[in-house]
C-alpha cells in the first residue's frame, strides 16, 4: 500500500506540474482562441463570444503566406539534411581520431556560434551577392548551413563519444570498413542523439528570422519575415497574425510529436542504449 505521506507528495507534485503546464500553454491557447474569433471579440473574456474562419481564409487565399510557408519547408528540410549529414560525419571524426589541435579545433567550431548573427550578416550578404545567390532558396540553405553546422558538430561529437569503441572494433574485425562501421553500427547506436540534434536544427531553421530578413526579398522569403505584413501603420490584424502563426507551428508540432520518444531518450541518455 502507498503511504499517505507519499500519496500526498505525489498529488502536490502532480498539481504543481499541471499549473506549470497551463502557464506555459496559456499564450498558445490564447493565440488559437484569437485566431477563431471575430475582430470585435479579441479582448472579450467570453470564450464563446463568436467563431469565424475568416482569418484563415484571408491568410490562405488572399495573401502570399502559403508560398512563403512552402519556402520555409524547402529551406528547413534541405538545410537540416545537410547540417546533420556534414555535422555527424565531422562529429564522428572528432570523436574517434586524435590529432594535434583537436581541442582547439572544437573550440574554434563552437566559437562561430558565440558572436551575434548581426556580426556575420554583412560578410554573408556580400558573399552571397558575389555568388548571385541573394533571394534564392539555395542561398538561404547555405546561410543556415553555416549558421547551424557548429552546433551539429559539437552535439554529434558528444553523442559519438559515448558509443563504445569496442563495438566498432568488433565490427571491423568482422570485415566492416570504417564507413561500414559508421553507418551500420555507430549511427544506429547514436540514433537518439542524432534525432535530438535534428529537432534542434529543424526548429532553429524553421523559426529563423534575421538571416531570412537580410538575405531575401520576395522570391525566397520565408514565413517569419512575412508576419510583419499583417501589421499596418494604423492597424494590426491580430486575427490574421494569429491564424498564420497557428498554421506555421503545425509542421514543427507534428514533427515533434512523431519523434518525441526518440528526442526524450536522446536528451536524457545520449547515445547509450
Amino acid at each position: 500500500m502507498t503511504k499517505p505521506n507519499t500519496f500526498l507528495k505525489k498529488t502536490i507534485v502532480t498539481l504543481w506540474l499541471v499549473v506549470i503546464a497551463l502557464i506555459a500553454l496559456l499564450p498558445l491557447l490564447f493565440m488559437i482562441r484569437t485566431s477563431f474569433v471575430p475582430t470585435l471579440f479579441y479582448t472579450s473574456f467570453n470564450q464563446f463570444s463568436g467563431f469565424t474562419l475568416d482569418h484563415y481564409r484571408e491568410v490562405y487565399l488572399n495573401s502570399n503566406f502559403p508560398r512563403y510557408l512552402l519556402n520555409s519547408l524547402y529551406v528547413t528540410f534541405f538545410s537540416t539534411f545537410l547540417v546533420i549529414l556534414i555535422g555527424s560525419l565531422a562529429g564522428y571524426a572528432l570523436a574517434r581520431f586524435n590529432f594535434r589541435g583537436r581541442e582547439n579545433f572544437l573550440f574554434f567550431v563552437l566559437s562561430t556560434r558565440m558572436g551575434p548573427p548581426v556580426a556575420f550578416a554583412i560578410p554573408l550578404f556580400l558573399l552571397l551577392m558575389r555568388l548571385d545567390l541573394l533571394d534564392k532558396i539555395i542561398g538561404l540553405v547555405l546561410a543556415y548551413l553555416l549558421y547551424n553546422l557548429a552546433f551539429s558538430v559539437w552535439m554529434m561529437q558528444g553523442f559519438f563519444s559515448e558509443v563504445p569503441v569496442e563495438v566498432e572494433e568488433a565490427g571491423m574485425l568482422d570485415g566492416l570498413s570504417r564507413l561500414g562501421v559508421l553507418f551500420r553500427i555507430s549511427y544506429p547506436l547514436a540514433l537518439n542523439g542524432l534525432i535530438a540534434t535534428t529537432v534542434f536544427i529543424f526548429i532553429t531553421s524553421w523559426n529563423e528570422f534575421f538571416y531570412a530578413f537580410v538575405l531575401t526579398r520576395t522570391t525566397a522569403k520565408t514565413w517569419p519575415t512575412h508576419m510583419s505584413a499583417y501589421a499596418g501603420v494604423f492597424q494590426i490584424n491580430w486575427g490574421e497574425i494569429f491564424a498564420a502563426s497557428v498554421i506555421a507551428i503545425l509542421p514543427a508540432l507534428i514533427f515533434g510529436i512523431l519523434i518525441r520518444r526518440y528526442f526524450a531518450r536522446g536528451m536524457s541518455l545520449g547515445a547509450v542504449r
